[in-house]
């Protein structure tokens, strides 16, 4: 807020300083900054709470005496002559329009483009204006009736108005509470950002306030709102609360789809905070008490490695990343490395595609060249009988987690690995012939994948109640995302 007249003291960027400054005061008078600079009201309100605007006009001061290496007392003094004079524009120009508390978007419009300077102002005045019958702390009606005028506005000054004015209410966590999601809703309040940044899939479910901010972002260029939303969810990520409170191993496939979401948002992947701060995330799970659990989870050590090795992959951190090599090493030099590898009972595809996915990280991660090595002498012995049977593929599978499920003829059959053509299921208790056609739900659930789809099958083979199929999807999007997932 470096301002010289009144006018630009109630600008966009000294806005944003007030509601910086005074987010405690706005918090518990329930008003928006836009209010508490463009009503005389709320002027008065403020002069007479204490020495609150003492104390904020001081704040202001230090950051601009910082800044400008200004002694502070000559910054508090010009300070308060700059708020002084906006706070009397503000008076004077609403007494010039005495009914605007009932301006419309239209009059918004009229208003923002009646005077180059003072245009702005006079539309600041009306849509506080707009706002006051409302109430304090009206939320949601305040959130709604920014949406109604930002789909009528046409002047880019009353939408910069509303742009802000929402993301002002988007970052008051009351307001945020009742118009997006509660901060101890975690899950929903990541998911209503993801869909503010783009995400369709994310939509589903959000409250209608969302729905209509989501259409807004459509139509117009809302950068006041983009960066609150990053803001949030940097808050969101850096905070102790769980993603997924039912266990690590479900926090860890939370993360990182929120990962693989933020990378595909030009909003959120442009923000390299937000990525550290997710990264920081990924090294919280590496700690005992949540790394532990997710281990010991997997049932053989093949299981065991694909989790550690993809958190390896997934952090920076060296701590955390020398506990990680020390647990794959003890993995990888058990004399039992060969017989507990696989899970028991696993079919010889199966057992192929969790040999060959190992490798294949192994080969891939920063591992040191002597610990690639060391794996690549044991593994060869291990997995000589693996090279001499079944056909060859083109398409690399990939093992299925524990709570990967194919719904098929009325039954959630478990999917023991896949790739993007292929499917291998069961035990399924049913009719299944080489070259039938069947239809069925694919529901992944895992460390690396969370998502659902529907998939015409073509049974390719069925033996002892294990069912090879190829499969289609019919969504494009769906079709993506695995084509994704298996070329990353």
């Amino acid at each position: 807020m470096f301002c010289t007249t009144p006018i630009e003291a109630l600008g966009p960027e000294a806005r944003e300083t007030l509601f910086r400054v005074a987010m405690p005061y706005l918090e518990q008078a329930r008003i928006t900054a836009a209010e508490l600079a463009f009503d005389p009201r709320e002027h008065r309100k403020l002069l007479n709470s204490g020495t609150k605007f003492q104390e904020y006009i001081q704040r202001v001061a230090i950051l601009q005496g910082q800044q400008l290496k200004n002694p502070v007392t000559e910054r508090v003094r010009q300070t308060l002559e700059l708020v002084d004079g906006a706070m009397r524009l503000v008076e004077m120009e609403a007494k010039g329009l005495p009914d605007a508390h009932v301006a419309d978007a239209t009059a918004l419009d009229r208003l923002a483009a009646s005077d180059a300077q003072l245009g702005p102002v006079r539309a600041g005045i009306a849509l506080a204006a707009v706002m006051a019958p409302m109430g304090p702390g009206t939320w949601v009606i305040r959130g709604q009736r920014c949406l109604e005028l930002l789909s009528a506005a046409r002047h880019p000054a009353v939408v910069a108005l509303l742009d802000q004015t929402i993301a002002e209410l988007l970052r008051i966590k009351s307001a945020c509470a009742g118009l997006v999601a509660p901060a101890e809703n975690l899950t929903a309040l990541v998911k209503a950002c993801l869909a503010l940044a783009g995400d369709a899939e994310s939509v589903r479910g959000a409250s209608n306030f969302v729905h209509g901010l989501t259409a807004a972002t459509k139509n117009h260029d809302m950068p006041f709102t983009g960066r609150a939303v990053v803001e949030i969810l940097n808050g969101a990520v850096t905070g102790p609360a769980s993603l997924d409170k039912r266990d690590p191993t479900q926090e860890l496939k939370a993360t990182r789809d929120l990962r693989r979401k933020i990378d595909g948002l030009p909003l959120l992947d442009a923000d390299r905070e937000l990525k550290e701060n997710l990264s920081r995330r990924l090294t919280r799970l590496t700690a005992p008490e949540s790394l532990e659990p997710i281990v010991a989870r997997e049932v053989g050590i093949g299981r065991k490695l694909l989790v550690l090795l993809g958190l390896h992959a997934d952090i920076e951190d060296p701590n955390a990343r020398r506990y990680l090599v020390a647990m794959i090493d003890s993995l990888v030099e058990n004399p039992e490395f060969k017989s507990d590898f696989y899970v028991p009972g696993m079919a010889h595809d199966e057992k192929r595609a969790l040999a060959g996915q190992v490798s294949q990280l192994m080969a891939a991660s920063q591992l040191s060249d002597n610990r690639r090595q060391r794996f690549r002498e044991i593994a060869a012995t291990a997995f000589a009988d693996l090279t001499a049977a079944g056909e060859r593929r083109i398409s690399p599978r990939m093992v299925a987690g524990p709570e990967d499920r194919v719904l098929l003829g009325g039954q959630r059959v478990p999917l023991r690995n896949w790739s993007e053509t292929g499917l291998l299921f069961g035990p399924f208790n049913g009719i299944a012939q080489p070259g039938q056609h069947m239809k069925a739900t694919v529901m992944l659930r895992n460390g690396y994948l969370s998502m659902g789809f529907e998939a015409e099958l073509e049974i390719v083979r069925a033996n002892d109640g294990l069912i090879g199929a190829k499969y289609a999807c019919n969504d494009p999007h769906v079709r993506q995302r695995i084509k994704a997932h298996f070329r990353a």
